[in-house]
């Protein structure tokens, strides 16, 4: 997997039929930091009728967990699930908060209900991209440094950290399989120190 997104941190309201659902999306590390949210939202919101999420987590989307926190079965945690799936996003969390509005939506109509609610919520908070990339680093005599930096943003890499001494030292975040490491060792013709580190996911 080269790429993956994250979802921004955001809420979106909508009514269906007179339930009104309150969607909220939040960027998640790991399953304390969800349960800590779902918490503080059951709280904040303990006069609705339902406070039903899903989350997707991991650089593949490897854990997910949803509940229908007491809508029939199927009805609510899954279409939130897919609705993140859908739109290629990990890390994140969707709550849907339903209060009750005296008309009832059946199965077929709660699924679209949650599943929208989800999907319209993503849409408008809108997302990040991380890319695996591979790490470099730089060290070369400071009267290198504007050469090489340049050399290596012409070519596509990003330069991430920068540091200044006797020295320049920086680091570069470049496509998998690029050459520009080796360009970059023929411009400084011996005059640079090139260190391969690992591979990372970087923010775009």
């Amino acid at each position: 997997m080269t790429c993956y997104y994250e979802a921004n941190d955001g809420e979106s309201t909508q009514t269906v039929r007179r339930s009104r659902f309150l969607t909220v999306v939040r960027r998640v590390s790991d399953e304390d930091a969800a349960a800590e949210i779902m918490s503080a939202l059951r709280s904040k919101y303990h006069d609705a009728t339902h406070v039903c999420y899903a989350y997707r987590m991991g650089e593949r989307g490897q854990t997910a967990k949803f509940s229908d926190a007491g809508e029939p079965k199927g009805t609510a945690g899954a279409p939130i699930l897919a609705a993140i799936t859908e739109n290629e996003c990990t890390n994140t969390l969707c709550a849907v908060v339903r209060w009750f509005g005296g008309v009832k939506l059946g199965a077929g109509g709660l699924t679209r209900a949650y599943h929208n609610c989800a999907a319209d919520a993503l849409c408008e908070v809108g997302k990040v991209k991380y890319e695996l990339k591979q790490l470099w680093r730089i060290s070369c005599p400071l009267s290198l440094y504007s050469t090489l930096t340049r050399i290596a943003e012409s070519g596509g890499a990003r330069i991430t950290e920068r540091e200044f001494g006797e020295n320049a030292t920086f680091t570069i975040a470049d496509a998998i399989g690029s050459q520009t490491a080796k360009t970059l060792s023929d411009a400084a013709a011996g005059r640079a120190e090139i260190e391969r580190l690992e591979e990372k996911y970087v923010k775009q």
